[in-house]
């Protein structure tokens, strides 16, 4: 999942203004540096709860524009990581609103989907509202509103409905064109929902930041692959029930229940509502790490929360098992508990920092193509690289829940480590979720103390695997060797820094 932060050194100027615009209003800057800058310093704002569900209200908004940003934000929560490519988005809207149309024509389906009365007089409202003229005006937008809520329909019954009276997608069904899906997600861009990069396609992405309150806004509770966990974790008497309840075929086996569940949009908080308190207690029993008390509500949030953070993981490199190490490098270096249990990357929380460890030498070891050197013992760093018969580089990793304070026993610890070593260490290297400012005066002192000029680096995990999946773009030879150099420095080095001290050394 990309966080605004990484997203941003992939956006050209127009698309950082749209994001500017987004949440500063009147702020006019003309270079992409300054666009960034301001950016990140009102990161705060950005992730504002309210701002997030204020720019999510499209009452206001075009009729088209409305419904194709619902169906291309579907699309992108429905996707791994929230990130799909400008292809990817055009195809799934079309597919979306083909499947739609497709949907209302099966009248077995609608009648199991639809309450017949709701349905009825919803029509009839429907009707009324569009034979007036070709639009509806923003009090008959907010009638329809009124009445799905009173009615409890969806807004894709909204769509299965508008179908039937040949007004969806458009008027006589006709699909929206690339153009007007083009003008959506513009649209998204500029209330700051949806960020547009490039790297080598163009993309669309929800960051991480807001993707929580984005999904809960817009009734997507759960990624389909999170939700057929859940369900995949109910048995069969539990989904026969429920699909029951809803006067929907509940016959078959447990894999047609489960596919019918999905089929009749039928949400995560829906499917828990129908267990009574001790049930859901019994369910939250099952899940490692999730508090099993409160409210009703309360615990369906809980599960729905677990089943958030549940990755599908395909561990990106299956020949060596230290790779899903590598694949939640930020999340053991900050001690992410929930989302490492959740994921099934530790069974115990004293593993956490051993399998960081393993994260980095597998990181400089496969990734930056480095020949890591055995040291005997155990007082000593985590990690060495020489550099030639003469000079060396350490580094140390640091697992912390909160940022790096740098003690200092840490400044003694290193220092001894330094010292001991028989090749001149040249570069010591600190690995971290995140640092302190105190840390940068402390990393300035072992530079000193070490009496030996060596550099000390700050390096965030984050930033560092950037620096892993990057560093062979920013070298024009055809086999290039990643360059130490890049780590040179005593301070905190943030990806900006990283980035250009790369442009130059690489090349």
């Amino acid at each position: 999942m990309l966080h605004l932060q990484e997203v941003l050194p992939m956006m050209s100027k127009m698309y950082l203004s749209r994001t500017v615009d987004s949440f500063l209003k009147g702020v006019k800057l003309s270079h992409e540096e300054e666009m960034r800058d301001i950016i990140i310093k009102n990161i705060d704002e950005f992730k504002n709860t309210e701002r997030v569900k204020r720019n999510l209200n499209f009452r206001t908004t075009e009729r088209d524009v409305t419904l194709l940003n619902r169906l291309i934000l579907k699309c992108l929560l429905s996707s791994e990581n929230y990130i799909l490519t400008d292809k990817q988005i055009h195809e799934k809207v079309f597919a979306l609103q083909s499947q739609i149309l497709m949907d209302s024509k099966d009248e077995s389906y609608i009648t199991a989907k639809i309450d017949p009365m709701s349905n009825r007089i919803y029509t009839a409202v429907l009707n009324t509202a569009w034979k007036k003229d070709e639009a509806l005006n923003a009090h008959e937008i907010n009638i329809l509103y009124t009445l799905r809520d009173e009615l409890d329909l969806s807004i894709r019954d909204h769509y299965l409905m508008e179908s039937k009276i040949g007004r969806f997608p458009q008027k006589g069904n006709k699909l929206h064109s690339a153009r007007h899906i083009d003008q959506a997600l513009k649209d998204l861009q500029l209330r700051g929902i949806v960020l547009r990069f490039k790297s080598d396609e163009t993309y669309y992405v929800i960051p991480n930041d807001i993707v929580r309150v984005v999904r809960y806004e817009m009734g997507e509770e759960l990624r389909s692959e999170s939700f057929n966990q859940l369900l995949n974790n109910l048995n069969v008497s539990q989904l026969r029930s429920i699909l029951t309840s809803m006067n929907i075929n509940a016959s078959g086996k447990k894999e047609n229940l489960i596919e019918r569940t999905l089929k009749y949009d039928i949400r995560p908080s829906q499917v828990l509502a129908h267990f009574n308190n001790p049930e859901l207690t019994q369910l939250l029993r099952t899940l490692e790490g999730v508090n099993v008390s409160g409210t009703k509500e309360e615990k369906i949030k809980n599960i729905i929360d677990y089943y958030e953070n549940v990755t599908v993981r395909v561990d990106s490199d299956p020949t060596d098992g230290r790779s899903v190490y590598y694949d939640f490098f930020e999340e053991l270096a900050s001690r992410n508990y929930k989302v490492l249990r959740t994921n099934k990357v530790i069974d115990k929380d004293a593993n956490v920092e051993k399998y960081f460890e393993e994260a980095t030498r597998y990181l400089f070891e496969k990734k930056l193509g480095l020949q890591l050197e055995d040291m005997p013992g155990s007082k000593h760093a985590d990690g060495k690289i020489k550099l030639n018969a003469k000079t060396s580089v350490l580094w140390d990793n640091k697992s912390t829940e909160q940022p790096y304070t740098f003690p200092e026993d840490h400044v003694e610890q290193f220092l001894g480590y330094i010292r001991s070593e028989k090749t001149k260490v040249s570069m010591f290297l600190i690995i971290a979720y995140e640092f302190t400012a105190e840390s940068i005066n402390q990393a300035q002192k072992l530079k000193v103390f070490s009496e030996d000029d060596v550099g000390v680096a700050l390096i965030r995990a984050e930033d560092l695997k950037f620096v892993a999946e990057n560093w062979r773009d920013y070298s024009g030879q055809k086999n290039p060797s990643f360059d130490l150099q890049v780590f040179n420095l005593t301070q905190v080095l943030d990806r900006k820094l990283l980035s250009n001290r790369m442009d130059w050394i690489m090349k």
